[in-house]
């Protein structure tokens, strides 16, 4: 796909908001200090050219030595896509910290150590609105073009908007809801937290994310059905959700006391129903030589990776032929092949059974002991003892071994 130089988009004085930008370059020990997004970014973009490479025999990677980061990659593409968004992050985390301090919140209390990590760009960033197709390297760009085709999308006398994206036909009452719901396809997340690094969508996501932190003894909402202690009511309507506002799959069979698989709102049930029970693939590769069609734009940007050039990873192992793209699926594979004597972290709370992954206990419990998630989850929540070891848990607490009898 040819990369052409986008051009730089009138914005909606709306998205500035006047806020205060104080951005720290933390590439390398640089830490000069912009207070302009657009001089951030140039500074930036020199950086881009700083990557380290390491040859080893005929291969060649390319590491970030943003602070506390130490990405590689053999992709040239998806380095300036990585450092562009260490750029667009460190933003979002003075947005967020703004924020933080406008509310006078309790600050994020998790490791510091996360704060530099970034989302893995491995497919390219690519605007599907309509015919437009214009792929981008630099993520701030691409979340300002794709703004612009909210406020441009002029449908002459016709009072809603319409989302022109690949595959959506979803309408607006105005440019702002429209601009709002163009997030979920980009994928963007307009605030950040200082402290962590944590991504959200929305300020009320990262008040919550600052909320949940609050001691216990602060917490002064409990639910009736687990006796879970919130912080706010808002919260604890939304906890609430999980155990009464469910929508039930018609196509999964029922079990044995009636109920069959439930789901907290609609949006859970239609992915599930998608992936599960249709055989629907709205997403071609964009590829000329490739057919492949995806259910959803996630799985076609993950998709995507197997036409970039991007890094192997090959299992160590001797007589293993196995690579992957990314280190965490080596990781499971030689967890899963290789380590079968590494200590299982998951138990079973009637057998004491241990099991290595989650979702292996999660089946062992509803296949064997008929325990489910409370209805409305998809899963169980995990408590992690003393002992370091991961038990299911009710929603307030690990949960009870059940009676023999």
């Amino acid at each position: 796909m040819a990369h052409r130089k986008p051009k730089r988009p009138k914005l909606d004085p709306s998205l500035l908001q006047d806020e205060q930008l104080i951005l720290i370059c933390d590439w390398g020990s640089c830490r000069q200090l912009f207070q302009n997004m657009e001089l951030f970014l140039s500074h930036v973009a020199d950086h881009a050219g700083q990557v380290v490479v390491v040859t080893t025999g005929e291969e060649t990677s390319l590491t970030c030595i943003w602070e506390d980061c130490g990405f590689e990659t053999s992709d040239q593409k998806e380095i300036i896509r990585h450092i562009y968004y260490h750029a667009y992050h460190t933003k979002i985390k003075c947005l967020g910290a703004n924020l933080i301090e406008k509310l006078a919140l309790q600050g994020c209390q998790l490791d510091p150590q996360t704060r530099n990590s970034v989302p893995e760009l491995s497919g390219p960033l690519i605007c599907y609105w309509d015919d437009c197709k214009l792929e981008f390297l630099n993520v701030q760009q691409f979340y300002w073009h794709v703004h612009t085709h909210s406020i441009t999308n002029d449908n002459g006398e016709k009072k809603e908007k319409k989302c022109l994206w690949a595959n959506c036909k979803s309408t607006f009452a105005n440019k702002f809801k429209l601009r709002d719901h163009l997030r979920s396809h980009s994928q963007e997340r307009s605030l950040a937290c200082p402290t962590c690094g944590s991504l959200f969508a929305s300020r009320t996501k990262l008040h919550d994310h600052c909320l949940r932190q609050l001691p216990l003894d602060a917490n002064e909402f409990r639910c009736s059905e687990c006796s879970k202690l919130l912080p706010t009511e808002r919260l604890l309507r939304e906890h609430v959700r999980y155990h009464r506002l469910v929508y039930t799959c018609s196509h999964c069979p029922i079990d044995e006391e009636g109920r069959g698989r439930s789901f907290p709102n609609t949006h859970s049930l239609a992915t599930h129903i998608s992936y599960c029970h249709s055989q629907s693939r709205p997403f071609p590769c964009p590829e000329t030589d490739c057919n492949y069609s995806a259910k959803s734009q996630t799985d076609l940007t993950k998709h995507l990776e197997v036409h970039a050039n991007t890094l192997w990873y090959c299992c160590e192992v001797s007589g293993c032929d196995f690579t992957a793209r990314n280190p965490a699926t080596l990781q499971k594979h030689v967890r899963k092949v290789h380590e079968g004597n590494v200590e299982p972290l998951y138990e079973c709370h009637v057998c004491q059974v241990r099991f290595h992954a989650s979702n292996s206990l999660k089946s062992h419990l509803g296949n064997l002991h008929k325990v489910f998630p409370l209805s409305g989850n998809g899963r169980f929540k995990y408590h992690q003892g003393q002992d370091g070891i991961f038990r299911a848990e009710n929603g307030g607490g690990p949960l009870q071994p059940l009676n023999s009898s």
